[in-house]
């Protein structure tokens, strides 16, 4: 299971060679002394590991008395790590996490309540999108901060498009119009095959589309699966419409690919699987001219999944004060102005989310990868903030394959997955 998805990798050369230096620094924060601000990421993604490096450096040279240390830690298993070391009072001062993982954070106590620090100086929050300091919340706690936000959206190709003869998908877009684009758009067979669409089957594209259905995934109070009524089980049957249509590829088709090298090959009309991040992979390309749409529209309207990456301070850092002050700068307005060329993301501050340099900026410009994610802003949902989530995630994504694959029809394989994950609830008291 993916641990979360709040990026994709940027591989450039510069960030790998990060990743390879860092790795071999991986450990705790007793290797340095107490002033200095440890801050540990996942390996998975060098494009973010790139931009909190040259973060430090700039933060260095303004603070010379907190020294800050980027270590990389493997991406398997790497929340379970962070966890450790903070349960082993060794951990990190900072560490990264996001969406899924943050009432576990909370019930676990492993991190800050940054109203701590905020309340001390009045520090002011109302500087970053209400959404986003929303989504860093879980029973009153405010458990990081972040300089980025991102959301699910549509990747199309133009090319595809205009071959066909179609209008560009827009906000006002339903279901029913991507189906029949998707079927407009695709053509061939064999390995050659161009598909209309690629639908993602992780979790963060089929919430989307079960949020946009009218349904949802577990009950408010978190203790009941509801995957499996009638608005959950509409949903997905519509994913599983299009892969038994053949306008979208089948699991055993896209074995061993991702979604985006349909679209990098020319092979993918559209893709529903990804955020913002993937618009670093695919500007690579020469040979696809794509762009970025919002999510269709469902019987209930549009809900994206609301991605979070963030940082966090761990509860028992050795040097709190010097984390707050690193995380402030990470997400300060500098700091954000100065990396904005690498953001992944939506900057989490409106004014430089709106402003003439990141509205320039070549990415934008070239495949409009800025104005259908604040169209989407309004609609997104966030994770179901309960405890344990990822544990239960693990348990749908194993039911559901049996319904990609055609083993199981789409009621079954839902009452499955909630059977599962009740039980995994019940496990966890």
């Amino acid at each position: 299971m993916r641990r979360y998805r709040g990026r994709a990798a940027r591989w450039l050369p510069a960030a790998a060679a990060l990743v390879a230096l860092a790795a071999c620094n991986a450990g705790g924060g007793s290797e340095v002394s107490p002033e200095t601000v440890v801050v540990w990421l996942p390996a998975d993604n060098p494009g973010d590991i790139e931009v909190r490096q040259q973060l430090a450096e700039r933060f260095e040279k303004a603070h010379p008395d907190i020294p800050v240390k980027v270590t990389v830690i493997p991406s398997n298993g790497y929340n379970e790590k962070v966890f450790t070391t903070v349960a082993a009072g060794n951990p990190p001062d900072i560490f990264n996490s996001g969406d899924i993982i943050i009432p576990t954070i909370v019930s676990k106590d492993y991190a800050y309540d940054l109203n701590e620090f905020i309340e001390k100086e009045n520090y002011d929050l109302s500087v970053f999108y209400p959404e986003v300091i929303e989504g860093l919340q879980f029973q009153n706690k405010l458990v990081g901060l972040t300089d980025n936000w991102d959301t699910q959206v549509l990747y199309y190709n133009r090319d595809l498009f205009d071959r066909a003869g179609l209008e560009y998908p827009d906000g006002s877009w339903t279901w029913d119009d991507l189906r029949a684009a998707a079927r407009a758009l695709t053509s061939g067979q064999g390995p050659e095959k161009v598909f209309g669409v690629v639908h993602g089957t992780w979790f963060a594209p089929v919430f989307s589309a079960i949020w946009a259905h009218g349904g949802d995934i577990l009950s408010a109070d978190g203790k009941q699966c509801v995957m499996d009524e009638p608005p959950a089980v509409e949903a997905v049957q519509a994913i599983v419409d299009l892969i038994q249509e053949g306008v979208a590829p089948t699991p055993q088709q896209l074995e061993g690919q991702a979604p985006n090298q349909f679209m990098l090959s020319g092979r993918a009309g559209m893709i529903i699987d990804a955020g913002r991040w993937a618009a670093f992979e695919l500007q690579e390309t020469k040979r696809v001219d794509w762009a970025v749409a919002p999510l269709p529209r469902g019987p209930e309207g549009r809900a994206p999944f609301f991605h979070i990456s963030m940082y966090a301070i761990t509860k028992n850092s050795d040097s709190p004060g010097n984390a707050w002050e690193f995380l402030k700068y990470m997400v300060s307005k500098e700091a954000i102005k100065a990396t904005v060329a690498n953001q992944q993301g939506i900057p989490s501050r409106p004014k430089l989310a709106t402003a003439p340099a990141f509205k320039k900026d070549e990415l934008v410009q070239k495949h409009d990868t800025l104005e259908p994610f604040l169209a989407s802003l309004p609609d997104v949902h966030p994770a179901p903030y309960v405890p344990n989530l990822e544990q239960y995630l693990d348990s749908m994504e194993v039911a559901l394959q049996r319904v990609w694959t055609g083993e199981k029809p789409v009621e079954q394989g839902l009452k499955e997955a909630c059977d599962e994950i009740e039980q995994r609830i019940a496990e966890s008291g």
